[in-house]
């Protein structure tokens, strides 16, 4: 049975406005369920469901819930196909007192099933009657949700909260919401739309509700329409919310979208927004080798160049390979290539890999190509191979060391090797030179000074004449001293928060400047293990950009602060 929503995204911007930071001495660390991993959090859409009502008993019901509501999920298009581009997490979050609060006070009390009045202990404070809607059940404690996601999973995407009451409810906003309603698992969809994609409702909730998003606006022209792409197609439209008022000019996509209907996939318009912030947060390309996309030739050998990526499950995204500008790919069918030393000219030379993704589920972002990344190497081929380096290779060893090797075909014109080092994989400096040693074609050097979270190396190769070559680039992973940061804002109060989780005792400053420069804020945190969290308020500096530099050992990060 069809049933027509009555919750929706704005209804909840006003609680989104009014969220404060919380102290750092407030958070707490709760249990977390893994329910779907399918990559790295630092290039995946991570979801997060948060679970309130249930008490520390009911916290295996409440992943029964979850999981429940999560596997439905990506049993449904679009999510099934990019099911690979998610990880899913369950925090189990327990309350003192079981269920939702209830007050009894919404105009539409009649529709709410014989609901008891109730007013539990619920750690996120999520109450029905909201804004005088009775289904509209929304976790009003929206600072302890901050806190939980910060001192949990602050690389979160989406967060989602479970309520447990089985009474019909739900919303969308900063959190997307949903009771456990026989219903529950169609309204978490409806109510990821708002939160994830920031769909409209298509059914008319009122004038307060109306504004232009991906699936609503008030043009009715179909040369122009947002959704020109799919109009005349699968049932795409310009339908008036109503006949009469401000509803006859507002107009939406389709007459049975999710988006209006319990029990409908949603249609092509707002299927396509779900697949363009999936490729907004997800690289189709998970890594590519070689790391670095600059090197010289040392040799004659085939140039090996890889790429690892993901793929939905229609096996939609392929790969094509071009040499030097040409418009007609070498190769088409493999993620990996290995190009003969022929095929290079003397100078620079260009290889690219073109990740594209032709779904037939979006034409928005370049129609009847898809989405597209590239990763291209330039690569120089010298006129002259004076010395053959036959390979470098790193490798950390048990002491978290760097230990670096390399061989050259013969000592020949070898005039001397320097090692260089480098944070970012861009500017090296010189580790340490070393002289040929006659005779000898093996070298070896250990450095035990790695950067964090990793160190770049390559050889300088000098000829007796002074001119010299490059390796490649190798990266080498920093074992021990690993750490993940977050920057949280709320841009119309001019507050933020800085996430940090270090497994070891590591310094970490910051500092703060405006665009031009100018330093507004500094602060020495010293060596810090474990979590760090720390607001900032900058309420009494003027709107605009800034930038939060942090520094976490001698790794150097940046964030983008935006103060309305």
């Amino acid at each position: 049975m069809k049933r027509n929503y009555k919750t929706g995204f704005l209804e909840l911007s006003v609680v989104l406005i009014s969220t404060l930071l919380v102290n750092a001495a407030s958070a707490q660390v709760f249990t977390v369920d893994t329910l779907m991993k399918n990559g790295n959090r630092n290039n995946r859409v991570n979801l997060v469901y948060l679970s309130d009502g249930y008490t520390a008993a009911q916290l295996n019901n409440y992943i029964s819930n979850a999981t429940g509501i999560n596997n439905s999920l990506f049993a449904q298009s679009p999510f099934s196909e990019y099911k690979n581009f998610f990880n899913s997490f369950a925090v189990r979050v327990p309350s003192s007192e079981s269920g939702a609060k209830h007050p009894g006070t919404a105009s539409d009390e009649s529709s709410s099933g014989g609901q008891p009045v109730a007013n539990p202990n619920n750690y996120f404070g999520s109450t029905f009657d909201y804004f005088n809607i009775h289904r509209l059940l929304v976790p009003v404690n929206t600072s302890a949700i901050v806190s939980v996601l910060a001192s949990n999973l602050p690389d979160y995407d989406q967060a989602f909260v479970v309520v447990n009451s089985p009474y019909y409810g739900g919303s969308g906003g900063f959190v997307a919401t949903s009771s456990i309603h026989t219903d529950a698992n169609e309204v978490a969809f409806h109510e990821i739309g708002h939160s994830f994609s920031n769909l409209a409702d298509e059914y008319w909730a009122g004038d307060s509700y109306a504004a232009e998003k991906p699936n609503m606006t008030q043009n009715s022209n179909p040369a122009t329409i947002k959704w020109v792409r799919w109009y005349g197609n699968n049932g795409i439209g310009i339908y008036p919310y109503g006949s009469t008022g401000t509803a006859a000019t507002w107009f939406h996509p389709h007459q049975n979208c999710k988006m209006q209907f319990l029990g409908v996939p949603f249609c092509s318009v707002c299927t396509e927004r779900f697949v363009d912030r999936i490729h907004v947060l997800v690289n189709m390309v998970d890594d590519h080798l070689p790391s670095a996309t600059s090197f010289t030739l040392s040799n004659k050998n085939n140039v090996d160049l890889s790429v690892t990526r993901l793929n939905t499950a229609s096996s939609t995204i392929s790969v094509n390979w071009y040499l030097n500008g040409s418009a007609t790919p070498f190769e088409t069918t493999s993620d990996n290539v290995s190009i003969p030393y022929s095929s290079f000219n003397i100078g620079n030379n260009t290889v690219t890999a073109e990740v594209i993704d032709a779904t037939l589920l979006s034409r928005s972002y370049l129609p009847a190509a898809g989405y597209v990344e590239r990763i291209t190497w330039t690569i120089s081929n010298p006129a002259v191979l004076p010395v053959r380096l036959l390979n470098f290779s790193g490798m950390v060893n048990d002491q978290n060391e760097g230990v670096l090797n390399w061989q050259v075909e013969e000592a020949g014109d070898l005039k001397k090797f320097e090692l260089e080092k480098s944070e970012d994989g861009v500017n090296f400096n010189t580790l340490a030179a070393m002289a040929k040693q006659q005779g000898r074609v093996a070298y070896s050097y250990t450095d035990g000074d790695l950067f964090i979270p990793a160190t770049y190396y390559r050889l300088k190769v000098y000829d007796i004449d002074g001119s010299y070559f490059y390796s490649n680039v190798i990266m080498l992973r920093n074992a021990r001293e690993k750490f993940s940061y977050k920057v949280y804002q709320l841009p119309e109060a001019h507050q933020y928060r800085l996430s940090c989780t270090l497994e070891k005792s590591t310094p970490v400053q910051i500092f703060i400047t405006d665009a031009s420069g100018r330093k507004v804020y500094q602060k020495n945190f010293g060596n810090v293990s474990g979590r760090l969290n720390e607001d900032i308020d900058l309420s009494k500096n003027a709107t605009g950009i800034y930038f939060m530099n942090i520094q976490i050992g001698s790794g150097k990060y940046t964030a983008q602060l935006i103060a309305r």
